[in-house]
């Protein structure tokens, strides 16, 4: 059986982290040279205003919320929180870092999640989970049907009368 909302949530997951590899890269490229200027900072924000419009977008349309285990927050959003890395210090740095790492463990993990759903559907026959509808309602059926019957019944006597 196959669920079209979950293909399009793995796909729509997949192409963020292109994305949000990208934006890591531009991230790194930045913080390696010596002296970090206003208009690389002015790239990376720009860049990072286009990456959360597109997580939020993400997000909103995903079947699966964030559930915090290790951390309170989701790790995107800390990375999406941040005001500028000019003059962050090593320690905000550092704190980054692991935001990313983070950002990506749980990023993959939604994936995982989306694609361990498909093969459980994929698992599924189409027929069978019909017929197992129908068996499911079947008592509601037979008693619609017997409340049917009778009300003809008392109808019937009715106009006899």
């Amino acid at each position: 059986m196959k669920d079209k909302k979950n293909t399009q949530d793995i796909k729509a997951i997949n192409s963020f982290l292109e994305f949000w590899t990208k934006f890591h890269s531009i991230f790194n490229e930045i913080i390696s040279k010596d002296a970090i200027s206003n208009e690389d900072e002015a790239k990376f924000l720009g860049v990072r205003d286009i990456i959360r419009v597109k997580y939020d977008t993400l997000i909103n349309g995903l079947d699966f919320k964030y559930a915090p285990r290790s951390r309170n927050t989701d790790p995107v959003q800390g990375v999406m929180l941040i005001g500028g890395i000019r003059l962050m210090s090593e320690k905000g740095l550092k704190r980054l870092n692991d935001d990313w790492r983070d950002s990506y463990i749980f990023l993959n993990s939604i994936s995982e999640h989306l694609k361990n759903k498909r093969k459980r559907l994929e698992g599924f026959n189409p027929m069978a989970v019909f017929f197992k509808r129908l068996m499911d309602n079947k008592g509601d059926i037979v008693k619609n049907f017997f409340n049917l019957q009778t009300a003809v019944t008392r109808q019937g006597k009715e106009n006899v009368k």
